[in-house]
């Protein structure tokens, strides 16, 4: 580490520009504080593009890092939300959302041509990356207490279904995607429901009273998002639609998610009919909120088991499968600008 900071400060004293390098950890165990360091790494190597900004805390005080990438010379554009480990276990999310923005990033740069349309894609959009939605629990399931060290006795007093690996909820034990106020909270439940907080099953004691779902909802009734994929794992399988918002999209959503789920070979889920089961996620409060769209994407084959497959797998089960998946959104979403309705063009704005 040293010597790259050296490296980087000697590039730019001799006003040499480095190149970005691929920064992120697919291999091994991806931790909080790794992807905090390379969101700033990304900036620093492509400020002309990034943005980053702490949208909120977590219960514990981490911050909610988002990264903006965009053309800061063009405005008004459309904004693409991308957010992983809501679910603190499942730490794919926060990988793919990851190697989707270094290569996105190398792809403005010229130095790979994995997204050939990357600079085109920031003519009309703009992305607010949030890789790590739950930073405390995501700590807790890499029993990695180094900055919250003083919760550890509240976390493992709490409820704990399985091991520590398997934790889902936040640091004080709240499903943060059964939390989304959404106006289905009351009808919510999970397959594992709790009364009390938990490592997972307890969807609140009300709508949005986990700091982290405060802070997204918030940012995301600011931000407007044209469309929100939100990461999780696993299924393979897209969840795209509500039985009350089923109407709202002119077949858009239909025609896109099809097309993703040819692209990847994953599932698309039915449409949900019974709030029960589908509410108060971040994805049904996008919908729900503002008539745009949003998907859970379920990343990685199922196998009937809460805990993550090998980081070692990464690659082989996620990205190899559908590292094309994002892209997809993206111009099948442009293609099919005819037959948006009138809430998406309202979603433009200046960066």
């Amino acid at each position: 580490m040293f010597r790259l900071i050296v490296l980087l400060l000697c590039l730019k004293s001799t006003n040499i520009i480095a190149q970005l390098p691929y920064l992120v950890e697919d291999n091994e165990k991806y931790t909080f504080s790794m992807i905090r360091e390379d969101l700033f790494r990304f900036h620093e190597y492509v400020p002309q593009f990034t943005q980053i900004d702490t949208i909120g805390y977590s219960e514990f005080g981490l911050p909610l890092l988002c990264l903006t990438v965009g053309n800061k010379n063009k405005a008004p554009s459309y904004p693409i939300f991308l957010v992983g480990n809501i679910h603190a276990r499942e730490d794919y999310s926060s990988k793919y959302v990851m190697k989707f923005t270094n290569i996105l990033l190398q792809s403005l740069e010229k130095q790979t041509t994995i997204f050939p349309k990357a600079t085109n894609w920031l003519d009309s959009m703009t992305f607010y990356i949030i890789p790590v939605a739950n930073p405390d629990g995501l700590k807790i399931a890499h029993e990695d207490w180094v900055e919250i060290e003083t919760w550890k006795d509240s976390v493992m007093a709490l409820t704990r279904v399985e091991t520590l690996a398997e934790w889902k909820a936040n640091g004080k034990g709240t499903d943060l995607n059964n939390n989304f106020d959404d106006g289905y909270h009351l009808y919510k439940k999970s397959a594992i429901s709790q009364e009390f907080p938990a490592s997972e099953g307890y969807k609140g004691c009300h709508p949005a009273d986990a700091k982290e779902v405060v802070a997204l909802q918030k940012f995301i009734l600011k931000t407007k998002p044209l469309l929100t994929l939100s990461f999780h794992t696993k299924g393979n399988i897209l969840f795209w639609r509500d039985c009350d918002t089923y109407e709202k999209y002119n077949h858009v959503d239909s025609l896109i998610n099809a097309k993703v789920a040819t692209t990847t070979n994953m599932k698309l889920a039915d449409i949900s009919y019974n709030p029960i089961s589908y509410a108060s996620g971040l994805e049904n409060f996008v919908r729900s909120r503002l008539d745009l769209l949003a998907v859970c994407v379920e990343l990685s084959p199922s196998d009937g088991k809460r805990k993550q497959y090998p980081d070692a797998k990464f690659n082989s089960l996620v990205w190899d499968k559908t590292n094309q998946l994002i892209p997809t959104y993206l111009d099948e979403l442009f293609r099919l600008q005819m037959l948006w309705p009138q809430a998406f063009y309202e979603t433009k704005s200046k960066n």
